[in-house]
């Protein structure tokens, strides 16, 4: 019974590597008979074509560069053609008449402030776009690693019950033998049961998280999807000497920038009252008793400098860019609370990130020495040089190093997704 024993536990209490790979990355080929085989760079394609909440924000973005594009006709030149025709009571013959005039805004303080705050809304909507982006791709990380988790989840739940039903086996016929106790013999059958139970909630699982997987997909119908990849987090980068150097890539620190933008362009706006508009116009016309006259010749050129004396009276004008001017400084002092806010999540992000990491190689060599110590009182338990209590303590304590190596790669997957949203990584990225 001894010799069955530990050949039954054999392929799981090989070293750490050989027996994660196993679990945690399972061969395409027998996944697809479960379901459509679904990889990372799989689910980041179909998002990013089929996410309604990203394709809004595409729009947006189009819909304000539209918006910018069209604020420069404020500045372009103007051309009319006209061709008229006249007749008075006193002459009885029609007078024909054809001209071309053409006017440019040289200078226009509020055309200025128009695009720039055209500018400042595109800005805005292509910040927007990235914090979306960068949302759904941390969510879909996040639901591709459960599905990863739930599958691998499962596989340990099976080998487990494994275990269970093994010992149970061995319990019972030492009982059979009158070298086991009743209550031992109950006790190991019904863990055999709690392992079996075990693979239920874990199927229960995997199928949860392939209907969230569906709809991170954009799809409405439920697809068994299986995922396929390493379980597994990348090592944590170096820990940056200055965190400022990546407010940059910060997706909250872009939109809080643009509104600063855009308040700049308010002020402007409102600033423009107090400055002159230049513009330029030029004519040119004939006259004469056909259609298209080819005589009486005449043109006109001349430039025009207005200048509006407080349209709604100086006190209005005062008020308008005075609360402009505190709404720009309140979006300073905005976007400095979003740099500081910004610092300390990535701080935070990384700090959790490589705590995650060392605690995968805590866990592991944790599992590696439940594996051993198992293996080992398996022998001593099968030979009557072990008591219950203790053998079965550490059985129970492998089956718990098991699911805490698993819990630990999935923590440090998490905290990888974290810390590549603190980073505003985009979905393709």
């Amino acid at each position: 019974m001894v010799f069955l024993r530990s050949s039954c536990a054999r392929p799981l209490a090989a070293g750490p590597s050989s027996a994660l790979a196993a679990l945690l990355l399972l061969a395409p080929a027998a996944r697809a008979a479960d379901g459509a085989v679904l990889t990372w760079e799989d689910s980041v394609a179909a998002a990013a074509a089929a996410n309604p909440s990203l394709a809004s924000s595409r729009l947006s973005v189009d819909a304000s560069r539209t918006s910018y594009y069209s604020s420069f006709n404020g500045f372009l030149p103007s051309l009319t053609l006209s061709n008229s025709v006249s007749e008075s009571n006193s002459s009885r013959k029609p007078s024909y008449s054809a001209s071309a005039s053409a006017g440019l805004t040289l200078f226009s303080a509020a055309q200025a402030a128009s695009i720039r705050s055209a500018s400042a809304a595109l800005n805005s909507a292509e910040a927007s776009l990235r914090a979306a982006s960068a949302g759904l791709r941390a969510t879909l990380r996040q639901t591709f690693s459960a599905l990863l988790f739930a599958q691998a989840s499962l596989e340990t739940s099976r080998r487990i019950a494994v275990i269970r039903r093994h010992d149970a086996e061995l319990v019972g016929l030492r009982y059979d033998a009158g070298r086991e106790s009743k209550g031992n013999m109950l006790r190991a059958k019904a863990q055999a049961l709690q392992a079996d139970v075990a693979i239920v909630v874990a199927e229960r699982d995997v199928r949860t998280f392939q209907r969230d997987m569906s709809r991170q997909l954009g799809r409405e119908g439920f697809e068994a999807f299986v995922a396929t990849g390493a379980f597994a987090s990348a090592p944590p980068p170096a820990r940056p000497d200055d965190f400022r150097a990546l407010l940059p890539l910060r997706t909250d620190v872009a939109v809080a920038e643009a509104t600063v933008r855009s308040s700049k362009a308010s002020l402007d706006s409102a600033n423009s009252v107090f400055w002159p508009t230049l513009s330029a116009s030029y004519s040119r016309g004939r006259g004469g008793p056909t259609e298209f006259p080819n005589r009486t010749n005449s043109w006109s050129a001349g430039a025009s400098l207005s200048y509006a004396l407080f349209g709604g009276g100086p006190a209005a004008a005062y008020l308008n860019t005075k609360a402009s001017r505190l709404g720009y400084e309140r979006t300073q002092s905005d976007l400095s609370a979003a740099r500081q806010a910004a610092l300390s999540d990535l701080e935070t992000a990384w700090s959790n990130y490589a705590d995650a990491s060392d605690q995968v190689l805590v866990s592991d060599a944790l599992l590696a020495a439940a594996r051993q110590r198992n293996d080992e009182a398996d022998i001593r338990y099968g030979s009557g040089l072990m008591s219950f209590e203790i053998w079965e303590g550490i059985v129970s304590e492998r089956v718990s190093a098991e699911r805490q190596a698993l819990s630990a790669r999935r923590s440090a997957m998490d905290a990888e997704t974290a810390w590549h949203r603190a980073l505003g990584r985009a979905l393709g990225e």
